[in-house]
């Protein structure tokens, strides 16, 4: 019995000091490890954002899965992870559970992204309308949308973007991911894929550069007969890409790690990162220049 206790005792203790070790890993937003889930159609950018975060604090270790949204949510509300990474805002049922627990809601906006469309480099489309995009949900058509999933995020927005009741399921494909989109549409003229601007919007990136030229990225308008937009920086910039949506970062842990991985992605450098990708930052960062005037005989007395 006592050799029994004295078993039990030490597997507490070991418990205990394996949870206080959690613990004070979640404490340093510098060290330790935590586990983040994302939306697959944001990994380019979230690829980016922890290699950055890595660079400047190679003691944390973050342990990334990307998965569809709502289960990257739900894993979250679970304490499964400490971070999630998604295209929407908590809803009403998820910010009263935050309100029960006594746990501030505090959603960060890491970037505005756009929901693009590709189609095979052979399909004669280049331009396609809401209302167009809205009778494919809605009819019987030659055309057919590709989403990365059955549970896509993308799929998800479509349906609140374009008020859409009833889905005409024989529109409607469910890829493998977002590479397999791409895939599909390749071979495909009447497939419209729909996927993350991420995959495509960073223009130094040798994966990005192939994809945009294996396929055709559809500009997107109001309005039939009305002006495209592509689902590139500047279109972002002015407001005028009719498929935006803003990529948020949510945590019911909000110290230590979890909260500084989200604050370097909301910062400065993080905020570089997304603008590097393409992506429009959702934090003005101020860029100031010091601009000295001087005459070239004064440069000339310098160099001396």
């Amino acid at each position: 019995m006592l050799r029994l206790a004295f078993i039990l005792l030490s597997v507490a203790i070991l418990q205990s000091c394996s949870q206080k070790g959690q613990e004070k890993s979640l404490e340093n937003p510098l060290e330790g490890e935590i586990s983040i889930a994302a939306d697959e159609s944001f990994q380019p950018i979230v690829d980016a954002q922890i290699m950055a975060y890595n660079a400047h604090y190679p003691k944390a270790k973050l342990n990334i899965k990307y998965m569809p949204e709502q289960k990257a949510v739900r894993l979250m509300m679970q304490d499964s992870v400490d971070v999630c990474i998604v295209g929407r805002a908590l809803d009403s049922t998820e910010i009263k559970y935050y309100k029960n627990k006594g746990i501030s809601y505090l959603p960060a906006r890491m970037a505005l992204e756009g929901v693009a469309l590709i189609t095979s480099v052979d399909s004669p489309l280049s331009t396609i309308s809401l209302d167009d995009l809205k009778a494919i949900f809605d009819s019987n058509s030659d055309k057919k949308l590709v989403f990365d999933n059955s549970n896509s995020s993308n799929l998800r927005y479509m349906i609140d973007k374009l008020g859409i009741k009833n889905l005409n399921q024989a529109n409607i494909f469910a890829a493998d991911g977002n590479k397999d989109v791409i895939e599909q549409v390749k071979t495909n003229p009447n497939a419209i894929g729909v996927i993350g601007a991420s995959w495509i919007s960073d223009g130094d990136d040798l994966k990005a550069r192939a994809i945009k030229k294996s396929v055709k990225v559809l500009s997107v308008s109001q309005k039939e007969g009305g002006r495209g937009y592509l689902p590139i920086y500047s279109d972002l910039k002015a407001r005028q890409y009719p498929l935006e949506r803003k990529a948020y970062l949510h945590t019911k842990k909000h110290y230590g790690l979890p909260k500084g991985f989200i604050r370097f992605c909301c910062a400065q450098i993080g905020q570089l990162v997304v603008e590097k990708m393409g992506l429009l930052p959702y934090y003005v960062i101020p860029k100031e220049m010091v601009v000295e005037k001087t005459t070239i005989t004064e440069m000339q007395k310098d160099k001396k």
